[in-house]
Formats: C-alpha cells, sequence, structure tokens
C-alpha cells in the first residue's frame, strides 16, 4: 500500500511540474526596433516574429500604425515564409492614414520555415515629413479567426507584440559644411601669410 502511495505521489509531483513549465510565445516586432534617419531620407522597418518553438505561421492579419505627420507608407512588400507570392493570398489597405493593413494566407505547405527560426513577414519604406519621433505599433486586423497569426492549420497562434519608433532628424546641408570648410581653408591660408612676412 505504501509503494502505490510513493508511486502515486511520484506521478503526482512529475505531472504538476511537466504542466507548469512556460512555454515561449512568439513575438511580433519590427526590425530595427528603433532607428533614425535624416528628414528627407527613406526609413525601412521589417515585420518579423521570433521565439517560434516548433509552430509554423500560415496567416496573419494586422495593422501597422505610426504619425501621419512624421511619416508617410511609401511602399511595402511581402516576404516569402508564407510561401508567396505564388502560394498565398496577400493583402496591403493603406486607405487611412497612419495605419496600413497587412494580411497574408499561405496555400502552400510552408516551405520556406522549419518552426523555430525567425521569419521575416513583410517590410515597409517610409517617406519622412518632418522632425519628431514616431512610435510604431501593432493592433489587430479584420479577420475574425485570428488576432494577429494563425498557425499552418488556420487556428489562432498566441503572439506578444512589440513596438518600434522611428526618429527623424534635421541633416545639416551640405552647402553649411562647404562653406565653414572654406573659411577655415582661407583663415588657415591668411594666417599662414601673416607668418611669413
Amino acid at each position: 500500500m505504501k509503494l502505490i502511495r510513493k508511486i502515486t505521489g511520484c506521478m503526482f509531483a512529475a505531472s504538476l511540474l511537466l504542466s507548469s513549465q512556460v512555454f515561449a510565445i512568439p513575438m511580433l516586432n519590427f526590425t530595427p526596433a528603433s532607428q533614425t534617419v535624416n528628414l528627407g531620407d527613406q526609413a525601412t522597418v521589417n515585420v518579423g516574429l521570433s521565439g517560434l518553438s516548433n509552430e509554423y505561421v500560415g496567416a496573419f492579419d494586422f495593422n501597422v500604425s505610426w504619425d501621419s505627420s512624421l511619416l508617410s507608407l511609401d511602399s511595402s512588400s511581402f516576404d516569402i515564409f508564407l510561401d508567396g507570392p505564388g502560394d498565398s493570398i496577400s493583402g496591403v489597405d493603406s486607405s487611412t492614414a497612419g495605419t496600413v493593413n497587412m494580411f497574408e494566407v499561405s496555400l502552400g505547405s510552408l516551405i520556406n520555415q522549419d518552426g523555430s527560426s525567425d521569419i521575416n513577414l513583410f517590410s515597409l519604406t517610409f517617406n519622412t515629413l518632418g522632425l519628431g519621433t514616431s512610435a510604431l505599433s501593432f493592433s489587430a486586423g479584420i479577420d475574425p479567426f485570428f488576432d494577429f497569426l494563425g498557425d499552418d492549420l488556420g487556428f489562432a497562434l498566441p503572439t506578444d507584440i512589440s513596438g518600434g519608433s522611428i526618429e527623424i532628424v534635421d541633416a545639416p546641408e551640405p552647402g553649411v559644411i562647404w562653406l565653414l570648410s572654406a573659411g577655415l581653408i582661407l583663415l588657415g591660408f591668411s594666417q599662414h601669410r601673416f607668418l611669413q612676412r
């Protein structure tokens, strides 16, 4: 009887230990998470997923938002990890200023994923419009079956999200740099001539 209790107790303890393990949740993120660009230059961010643990992404649908007084969307491009462009259905809706809805559903066998490596879903390129820092954030799309990501069978894939930012700074004018350099050269040349006398 004591042996049965010991065995049952050990099995119960083992089941508690196994059931209390914390599983990693994939992280939807921007790469780079933050960047600084000069006013007038473009900024590109990749939107990807890290921390996969034997999980395959078969679909996504979410919005990316930014400050429309500082940035405007120039272009977007989907990556190959959902078997696109040939074996997927994808779309972009940028009709609302400061927000773009991106979605893609794989029709293939996800041959470009291994279930554990980080994947890039798409890239966004922005034009800079003003000085300041624009936050980049995610919000759920319009698909009723999952908030952000779906697995290879179409079920919701739990996901954490991480924001990003783009700082736009004023770049010095090239003419000012040339003018300052020329002035320093002339000052040095005149000082040299003065010392020769």
